[in-house]
């Protein structure tokens, strides 16, 4: 029999760590059975949601009341967003010359690569919970050597930026609607923060992007108003979302394009339903529905952003980031409304009935 000699350090790595491995198209991570994790010294899983696609994993990470983590550090880019809990995170290049801030629900964070950190929860009663969205698939299969991602020592002096960036100050970068980025390691109120207008995603909705930490990962927040939706847009796998305030759901379908299952288009629909904490990954074509009684934000993070176009493919590329909210007809990758399936308004007319709520969109779509 010829040996199978394919290999996958990430899936390797996975087996050999021993937590539970939860999938689907989205997830309500405060509801997550948890185990020690040895590594971490806390309890854990890990998300390997149905669109991940292979530069991006999502980790649910539990502190006990009063107890901390190791102190660790690790050759992957990571972000972080608390669930629930308080307390603080120290990070380090230098033990003597350490970076403390402290979190709360809705605070996120950048993880500064390969800088040494560890987590305290600050409530001697409560767990605090996060979820992040890290990048060591790519750099575990591209490697395919535990004791380099883990114990490296090399230090990335520039991914620490300016010691107020720590205490939750930054730089905004104006560029154009949609385009605006904030540079900062914390976000201390995500669901809080001032975003600004992005009238080409429709509905009256807002945006800002963020460079956490200096990564090359994106993250970008979006919001949009009460019985709204936001016009469909279209990318491959890895752009993992949690949802900070709102009721809803989205629709994912095939777009011919980038789509990895069996095709089909708009007939193979999924809906996924989200509220505050969810986190689900889209692929191909995809729109976003608010059936609440407030504002629905959201948190996007994967590989590849607008400050590091790297070629990842979900958000990452100069193409996808040009064409965003570019009409389909003109080469990019958005759905005006008039284009729109005409089954998408009723469908979501009858979801905000469903929960007490009421649909604007006729005001938008000139509708009577």
């Amino acid at each position: 029999m010829v040996e199978d000699l394919h290999f996958s350090g990430y899936e390797t790595w996975v087996e050999k760590e021993g937590l539970p491995v939860y999938g689907g198209w989205g997830i309500h991570p405060p509801d997550l059975k948890l185990v020690p994790w040895d590594r971490m010294g806390a309890n854990a899983a890990l998300l390997h949601l149905e669109a991940m696609g292979d530069t991006c994993t999502d980790i649910v990470l539990e502190i006990g009341p009063g107890a901390s983590t190791k102190p660790v550090k690790h050759m992957y880019e990571e972000l972080v967003y608390v669930l629930s809990g308080r307390g603080a995170t120290s990070v380090w290049l230098d033990e003597s010359k350490k970076n403390t801030f402290e979190w709360q629900p809705g605070s996120l964070f950048g993880i500064p690569l390969n800088a040494t950190y560890q987590h305290f929860n600050g409530s001697g009663d409560e767990s605090a919970r996060f979820v992040s969205v890290t990048n060591l698939p790519l750099m575990m299969n591209m490697f395919h050597n535990e004791e380099f991602i883990w114990n490296t020592n090399f230090q990335f002096s520039d991914r620490l930026g300016n010691e107020s960036y720590f205490l939750g100050e930054g730089i905004m970068h104006d560029v154009e609607a949609g385009r605006h980025w904030w540079e900062t390691n914390l976000l201390a109120d995500a669901p809080n923060f001032e975003l600004r207008p992005m009238e080409k995603r429709g509905a009256g909705g807002i945006n800002l992007q963020f460079n956490l930490a200096n990564a090359s990962m994106h993250t970008h927040i979006s919001q949009f108003p009460i019985g709204t939706y936001k016009k469909a847009h279209g990318h491959a796998p890895g752009a993992h979302i949690v949802l900070l305030s709102g009721v809803g759901y989205s629709l994912i379908w095939p777009d011919g394009k980038n789509w990895i299952g069996n095709g089909g288009g708009f007939e193979e629909r999924v809906m996924v339903p989200w509220k505050p904490g969810s986190i689900f990954v889209p692929m191909g074509y995809h729109q976003h529905f608010n059936t609440g009684p407030e504002p629905a934000r959201y948190l996007a993070m994967g590989f590849g952003g607008f400050r590091y176009h790297i070629g990842a493919p979900a958000m990452g590329t100069r193409e996808d980031a040009a064409g965003m909210d570019k009409n389909v007809e003109e080469g990019g990758i958005q759905i005006e409304y008039e284009n729109e399936d005409p089954r998408i308004l009723p469908l979501f007319e009858e979801e905000c009935i469903k929960n007490g709520s009421a649909s604007k969109m006729r005001e938008f779509l000139g509708k009577a």
